[in-house]
């Protein structure tokens, strides 16, 4: 894999790491309803997962 395509991927993962767990955050604001009923544990330490990879692969 060259060094761009390593360094979008690895951008790419964190970000959505970092917006599964601020959505998380957000559950427990009454006035934002999020339209969705995922299992926010399941949201939390995939989103964690994912940030962790992205920033393995800087």
């Amino acid at each position: 894999m060259d060094k761009t395509t390593k360094s979008q991927i690895s951008l790419g993962l964190f970000a959505l790491g970092f917006i599964m767990i601020f959505i998380q955050d957000l559950k427990r604001l009454d006035t934002i309803n999020l339209g969705f009923s995922w299992p926010f544990a399941i949201m939390f330490y995939l989103g964690l997962a994912f940030m962790a990879i992205g920033y393995y692969l800087k």
